[in-house]
């Protein structure tokens, strides 16, 4: 059941057609929302990319994206941004099932006067198409941010009002996290001090500082100030998992990004994110990503 439904409401989820809704302000920020049952036949919609990019929290449910030169299966626990580039169409489709998509629409005159005051921290694409233009296509794991965000933007879609601005500060929290890096010789960088506010948050943020080394709990919780049965409590209470899935889960989105990048083959990556067994590594992310590396580079057409 979706986490972020209560019984009654699943029950009244199951039993309705799909329901689009929208909120925020139409020329700069929008959220919006696909909840309950795809029947056969599925969902299909296409948006306008033009200078702005669309940022796809796949709660529940599962569908394909797709442009001009690119295309994403999203199954449950990914995220997508896309968007940007000529006025062109991206085709949204839900298979049929339960669904939870979370959609926040980002113009790029918000993004360029929140961030563009700071383009050499941002990532370099991202300050590229603030300057210049151009497209985005990405696709990944969720992550602790966009689960925060996602869990956010649920509440805000059933709760006009204080939650709404809420949602719009997570929006905010999120590119600050995904968006920028770190300033070179910046020991801290402008994220640390989001990530030092929980200790959730923060084993989180050390685990992927750290993708190629095993699990040391010891050592994780002495560096984030809590007993070592206590951040392992914490962290299965707050994000629904363990601290070992969540390394798991964070070496293979790694893993995507590097495989994407076309700079690194398989085994490359497996050594970078810490697998020392290609097989291993495979597993790992035919249980993260629902097929093997190699499957899901064929169809993205990229090298082995």
């Amino acid at each position: 059941m979706d986490e972020n439904l209560s019984s009654e409401e699943f029950r009244e989820a199951a039993q309705r057609d799909p329901i689009e809704s929208w909120w925020g302000d139409g020329g700069e920020l929008r959220c919006g929302r696909v909840s309950g049952r795809v029947t056969t036949g599925g969902l299909r919609w296409r948006i306008s990319s033009d200078g702005a990019i669309w940022l796809w929290l796949n709660v529940g449910g599962s569908g394909l994206i797709w442009g001009k030169s690119d295309r994403f299966m999203l199954k449950p626990g990914m995220y997508a941004m896309t968007g940007g580039g000529d006025a062109g169409d991206w085709t949204c489709v839900r298979y049929p099932g339960m669904q939870q998509l979370e959609v926040v629409v980002i113009s790029r005159d918000w993004l360029r006067e929140r961030l563009g005051k700071q383009v050499e921290w941002l990532h370099p694409e991202l300050a590229k198409w603030l300057r210049e233009g151009g497209s985005v296509a990405f696709c990944g794991l969720m992550g602790v941010w966009e689960r925060d965000l996602g869990e956010a933007l649920a509440r805000a879609a059933r709760e006009p009002g204080p939650s709404r601005l809420l949602a719009e500060a997570r929006v905010l929290e999120w590119a600050a996290v995904r968006l920028f890096r770190k300033p070179s010789g910046d020991g801290g960088g402008f994220c640390g001090s989001l990530r030092d506010r929980d200790p959730v948050k923060r084993a989180i943020h050390l685990l992927r500082q750290r993708l190629d080394q095993a699990l040391d709990l010891a050592s994780l919780s002495r560096e984030v100030g809590v007993a070592p049965h206590h951040l392992s409590r914490r962290v299965s209470a707050e994000t629904g998992t363990t601290l070992q899935r969540h390394l798991r889960r964070l070496r293979i989105e790694h893993a995507c990004e590097a495989l994407d990048s076309g700079k690194m083959n398989v085994t490359e990556v497996a050594l970078e994110v810490g697998y020392q067994s290609l097989s291993h590594f495979a597993k790992a992310f035919r249980e993260e990503i629902g097929e093997p590396p190699r499957q899901w580079l064929a169809r993205r057409n990229l090298p082995s």
